[in-house]
C-alpha cells in the first residue's frame, strides 16, 4: 500500500469528485498536515459550505488519514526547506513531511520538478 501526505489541492480535488484523486485518497495510506486544516477550513467557509457539510468533511480526513503536528523541529526543517526549494511557508510545511517512502499528493503546480511528489495534472 502507497503512503501520500495529502495537502489541500488533493483534498478539495477529491472533494469536488476529480477521479485522479479518488482511488489514490481511498486506497492509500494518508497523512495530513494539521495546517491543511486552516487551508480545507479557509477555502470551504469562502465558498459558502454550511457548517453542518464543512464539518463532515473535516472529519473525514481525520478518520481516513492521520494528522501530521507541527512541532519546533518541523518547523525550523520547513523554514530551511522555504528557502532552499523557494515555496510559500505553508507549501514549505506541507512538503517538509515528504520522504523517500511517503510522498505529497497533489496537483499544484509549485511542486514541479521536487523530489517525493506525485502531482496530478
Amino acid at each position: 500500500m502507497k503512503s501520500y501526505i495529502v495537502d489541500t489541492y488533493a483534498w478539495i480535488s477529491y472533494f469536488e469528485g476529480k477521479t485522479e484523486f479518488k482511488t489514490l485518497i481511498e486506497e492509500s495510506e494518508l497523512y495530513t498536515p494539521s495546517i491543511v486544516y486552516a487551508e480545507i477550513s479557509r477555502i470551504l467557509k469562502r465558498k459558502k459550505v454550511p457548517e453542518t457539510k464543512r464539518r463532515k468533511i473535516l472529519d473525514y480526513i481525520k478518520e481516513r488519514s492521520l494528522t501530521l503536528n507541527l512541532d519546533e523541529e518541523q518547523a525550523i526543517k520547513a523554514g530551511e526547506i522555504a528557502e532552499k526549494e523557494e515555496l510559500h511557508l505553508i507549501d514549505a510545511i506541507i512538503y517538509s513531511y515528504t520522504d523517500n517512502k511517503t510522498h505529497l499528493l497533489t496537483g499544484n503546480k509549485h511542486f514541479k520538478g521536487k523530489q517525493n511528489i506525485e502531482l496530478i495534472e
